[in-house]
């Protein structure tokens, strides 16, 4: 993979990554404002916003990319020198298109199917999954305590109170842990340590019993991915590239850092604000992996997209059983009817009878979100390789405005009622969402 080149001026900037992070998730060279580059969108059959249902919102995929590009138009080169966006509906893409500047110093165009994003906590929803494929193996349970699994790793978690911490707590982050948001940032990739290392030595307290609050935990999510890991005597990397990105096809995605040189595609440069343009900048490396170190391009995420979409699978390439795919989709943690909640690894968006379901993600200079409309059978991905003060979630939010997404829909026709699909195995884990609790807001 061709690495940014990164620029020099100013080196105090790149100083205080930490504190930039920190403050991004409480929450060109050339510049071209306005136009885009690198069109890639497929031509497959689209349905409109005045859908019946049954039916998919996009009827004309040239009215949806014509949409999409006015709402980027006012976006790069003023909120983001470079971004890249991934719309499917049913069963394939109707919209994989890069926009602006992957590096504003060579003024190389993004392009959605070879441009590399650093998404963030977008990401964990890879490990959650990595969970629940563990789960329908039979292999882990959501409710037996972790350090069942964790009997030859150095990790172990401290029975403070009487309940144990499960895999349903990290999916949901009501674990306990005292919650901070820095996922151990270093950066010189030469300082990784191994995760049973880092989640040795950087575990948290529990300050609560596990159940009863929301607080979200980069170390919970980390956590979960040793959890697979140890379970499957492997490396949580090589598990995710075995189990998810090689059915799915997903070439140029990685959990690895740096991005391997033999891997296919060219990282976006991370850049900062420098008043009126924009300046590439050093990238960082996240120590806590299954949380935030995932590398994508909208192409890959797409494929993701359809999977979770598809009850599972993508064609012939299974990595969820339907049923294992819906639990993940259902609640598991409610905290008050009236709010949004946590399904399995994913957070509720807009209002909770929406089943609108997704995940932000930032690093220092990166950001992104996805979102599933289960109901609509639609994801939308948009990626920056920026960190501005408004995030991809704004493109998502005009984008389910103007094709009605919140509006939910009970009668989805789901993909197993479209096509025979292979029977799914019944889950050893309960499914039944623990009692109602209040907690924090999910954090990016």
């Amino acid at each position: 993979m061709t690495q940014p080149r990164f620029s020099t001026a100013d080196e105090s900037r790149d100083k205080s990554t930490r504190r930039s992070f920190l403050a991004g998730v409480g929450g060109l060279g050339l510049v071209v404002t306005g136009t885009t580059t690198s069109r890639t969108s497929a031509t497959t059959a689209s349905k409109s916003a005045d859908a019946q249902p049954g039916e998919a919102p996009f009827t004309n995929s040239e009215e949806l990319e014509a949409f999409v590009d006015d709402v980027m138009a006012d976006r790069i080169g003023t909120t983001t020198p470079g971004a890249t966006v991934a719309i499917v509906s049913g069963d394939a893409p109707v919209l994989t298109k890069g926009y602006g500047a992957a590096d504003v110093e060579t003024a190389v165009p993004v392009r959605a199917a070879e441009t590399v994003f650093r998404v963030g906590s977008v990401g964990k929803l890879l490990t959650y999954t990595a969970v629940m494929k563990g789960v329908e193996d039979g292999v882990l349970d959501l409710d037996t305590d972790v350090n069942t699994y964790l009997s030859d790793s150095r990790v172990t978690i401290p029975d403070t109170y009487d309940d144990s911490v499960t895999l349903r707590h990290l999916g949901t982050h009501t674990a306990g842990f005292e919650s901070t948001l820095d996922p151990d940032i270093v950066a010189d990739p030469d300082t990784l340590d191994s995760l049973e290392t880092l989640l040795t030595n950087q575990q948290p307290s529990r300050i609560r019993p596990p159940g009863k609050l929301v607080g979200y935990s980069n170390y919970g999510a980390a956590l979960a991915g040793h959890v697979v890991a140890e379970a499957y005597d492997t490396t949580f990397e090589e598990y995710v590239q075995s189990r998810i990105f090689d059915p799915l096809g997903m070439t140029h995605s990685t959990f690895l850092q740096p991005v391997p040189s033999d891997q296919p595609g060219d990282l976006a440069a991370p850049h900062i604000r420098d008043t009126d343009s924009f300046l590439a900048a050093d990238d960082v490396y996240i120590n806590m992996r299954p949380a935030g170190s995932l590398s994508a391009t909208a192409t890959d995420m797409a494929a993701f997209m359809q999977a979770h979409l598809g009850d599972g699978a993508v064609d012939d390439a299974r990595i969820l059983d339907a049923e294992t795919a819906e639990t993940m989709h259902s609640r598991h943690h409610v905290r008050h009817p009236a709010v949004t909640n946590w399904r399995y690894g994913f957070h509720e968006y807009g209002t909770p009878d929406a089943n609108l379901i997704g995940h932000s993600g930032a690093t220092i200079n990166y950001t992104s979100y996805l979102l599933l409309a289960p109901d609509h059978d639609v994801g939308i991905f948009v990626a920056y390789n920026s960190n501005p003060d408004e995030l991809p979630k704004a493109v998502v939010d005009e984008i389910v405005a103007e094709y009605k997404l919140n509006r939910h829909r009970p009668h989805r026709l789901r993909h197993r009622d479209r096509a025979v699909r292979s029977a799914p195995k019944p889950l050893p884990a309960s499914t039944a969402s623990p009692p109602s609790h209040r907690g924090a807001t999910p954090g990016r």
